[in-house]
């Protein structure tokens, strides 16, 4: 799913205040993107039992593709008016 420009500033200017000039792991480019809003867990929609699986923001190297997922509950700011993600955030 796309960010919505919000997000893109939300999460741009965490990762800013959190990484300072960090370089990929696997080419040590320090060329990056900001990806797509993705869901990890579970595909079944019949699961009851299922624990609700978290947004994760990819952070896509330009050089090799590899790609860092970040877990959006962490990120303060990101559903400031969420009030069900409010306790989560520390």
């Amino acid at each position: 799913m796309k960010l919505t420009a919000e997000q893109r500033k939300v999460f741009e200017d965490w990762v800013r205040q959190k990484v300072e000039h960090h370089s990929c792991q696997l080419c040590q480019s320090n060329r990056w993107k900001i990806g797509e809003l993705v869901t990890i867990g579970s595909s079944d929609v019949m699961d009851d039992l299922a624990v609700a699986a978290p947004n994760m923001v990819q952070l896509i190297c330009q050089n090799c593709g590899q790609v860092l997922l970040f877990d959006v509950r962490l990120i303060r700011e990101w559903n400031k008016h969420d009030v069900s993600h409010s306790g989560i955030i520390m």
